[in-house]
């Protein structure tokens, strides 16, 4: 039984390419993580074939099977259809591997300094979060008032392709996301962060920030380095 409060997700978004096909996307997909190593690399591993969109679907999903079976992978890809895509989060392609901290088999901070970081590369993500347990839906119910102004306000997309509200332990926004949500680049958020965080750097075009590498981070703690680094980000 799954331990949601001990549960860490690394999820990782995609905008979809309309001009290439599911299956194409799926075979680059798995070519690129082969290359990642242990743990979370698809090297060696039994890849599922491409889904397929059911009939009234608007996107087609799989499942990985890792050798560890406390590991939950699952996928997701759009339809290529630019008339049913819009420019929101919830049109993205995803990717999501999650597992219970508890189990002590995998090093927190190492997976957020560096395994992390590889996975986003090889998916070429435009934005990706480690979220811990249900920190962010208790933040996101703690900060509901505000989240409602801001969803309010017309074009603002919500912890997705335009704006950023929820800083999680660990996150990565690419140089698009940043200019939309932020207002400036990825050097900007360097030097904005460098000494306040446990680690900010340059990934592919964009920035990778370690907000809190504690494996045993609590709400509080959640909350609190969110109302400390969110203003110097210059976020509500």
């Amino acid at each position: 039984m799954t331990d949601y409060d001990t549960q860490l997700g690394l999820w990782l978004y995609m905008r979809p390419d309309v001009t290439q096909s599911i299956p194409a996307r799926h075979n680059e997909l798995v070519l690129s993580l082969a290359q990642v190593t242990e743990p979370f690399g698809w090297r060696g591993l039994d890849v599922p074939d491409a889904p397929e969109r059911r009939q009234g679907s608007y996107s087609a999903s799989f499942v990985m099977q890792y050798p560890d079976r406390g590991v939950r992978c699952s996928g997701s890809y759009m339809i290529r259809d630019p008339k049913h895509l819009d420019d929101v989060a919830s049109d993205d392609d995803r990717l999501a591997i999650e597992f219970d901290l508890k189990s002590k088999k995998y090093d927190f901070r190492g997976l957020l300094t560096k395994h992390f970081p590889d996975l986003i590369v090889a998916t070429r993500a435009y934005r990706a979060a480690a979220y811990y347990g249900l920190h962010t839906v208790e933040f996101d119910e703690l900060h509901q008032q505000d989240r409602q102004k801001l969803k309010k306000k017309p074009g603002i997309d919500v912890n997705g392709r335009n704006n950023i509200f929820t800083l999680q332990p660990a996150q990565f926004w690419d140089a698009e996301l940043c200019q939309r949500a932020l207002g400036y680049g990825r050097d900007e958020v360097i030097r904005r962060l460098t000494g306040k965080v446990p680690l900010v750097q340059p990934l592919m075009d964009g920035v990778y920030v370690v907000f809190n590498d504690n494996p045993d981070l609590t709400f509080e703690e959640f909350c609190a380095y969110n109302d400390r680094l969110k203003p110097v980000l210059g976020l509500q």
